[in-house]
């Protein structure tokens, strides 16, 4: 029955890898927690539980309506933020959050666990 559970589980992290899903683990979600209310809280509303409410007007698109988009995966919203989105030709874009790797990870994980299924 363990080789049979394991083969599963296995199997389902194939898949969402394949999808451009990573199977996050909690410390990760707990970690990007962290961190989108420490970076993105400022434009975004990042979590429900922020303390304060983003200082940009308008504010930028809350994560839990982000992650509602059909497109939406790990590997999207980590290529997403590596990207500066902020030049002369547009100058009210998103800023590169400048964050490691292992942060991107841990930031999209937060994202993903935010998606409601349908």
């Amino acid at each position: 029955m363990r080789k049979v559970l394991l083969a599963i589980l296995a199997v389902s992290a194939a898949i969402g890898r394949a999808m451009g899903q990573e199977t996050a683990s909690p410390n990760d979600i707990q970690e990007g927690h962290k961190l989108a209310i420490m970076v993105c809280a400022n434009c975004h509303l990042a979590a429900s539980d922020q303390r304060e409410q983003p200082i940009l007007r308008p504010p930028a698109p809350s994560f839990a309506s982000i992650v509602q988009r059909k497109d939406v995966t790990a590997d999207w919203l980590q290529n997403f933020m590596k990207t500066t989105h902020r030049g002369i030709d547009n100058p009210q874009g998103m800023p590169n959050p400048s964050l490691l790797d292992f942060q991107l990870k841990q930031v999209s994980a937060y994202l993903l666990s935010l998606r409601k299924t349908r």
